[in-house]
């Protein structure tokens, strides 16, 4: 009998966990909302509806300390699902790895630009042809067996794009992903 009191731990055990999105700015992917984003930075320059996601965007005079655009991307409910940053300090390769390690997995985008996955702390990093850090995403971070989907849902996957300027919701872009 004992053994089978073990089934559903083990099930547990194999199960992808999803773990605490990295914040950025205090705003925490999956937990903070639309209306706490535009308290804490102020209004956007741009609000944009992608598909069922609403992008607020901080740009020029705007742009968040240390970035050129900040886009928080957020759910039809109003929770940030993932935010991308555009830095103003270019960044390379090495100081990506001082601060978040090796990459768990290594990918291009459709435009064969380098893309390196952290799944299990929820970042993504984007690079440019001159292999500069383009922008760096933080979305909700998954671990254990999961962690592999994140790496197969980028591959192939746009770069970001900076925000467009604004649109009424009926000439929306199409979704950017």
């Amino acid at each position: 009998m004992a053994p089978m009191r073990l089934v559903p731990l083990l099930i547990a055990l194999l199960l992808p966990v999803i773990v605490p999105a990295k914040a950025w700015q205090g705003v925490e992917p999956g937990k903070s909302t639309l209306d706490e984003v535009s308290t804490k930075f102020g209004e956007p320059t741009s609000r944009v509806k992608r598909g069922t996601r609403v992008v607020l965007a901080y740009k020029g005079d705007q742009a968040l300390p240390g970035t050129r655009e900040a886009q928080f991307h957020c759910r039809a409910d109003g929770v940030v699902e993932e935010i991308t940053v555009f830095l103003t300090a270019p960044l390379d390769a090495e100081s990506i790895e001082g601060t978040y390690g090796r990459p768990t997995s290594k990918t291009f985008t459709d435009t064969f630009q380098k893309v390196w996955q952290y799944p299990s702390k929820g970042v993504t990093v984007f690079f440019d042809r001159d292999g500069a850090v383009q922008a760096i995403s933080f979305g909700a971070g998954s671990a254990g067996k999961g962690a592999g989907k994140a790496a197969a849902e980028a591959k192939g996957r746009p770069a970001p794009e900076k925000a467009a300027a604004e649109k009424p919701d009926d000439e929306a872009e199409p979704p950017a992903r």
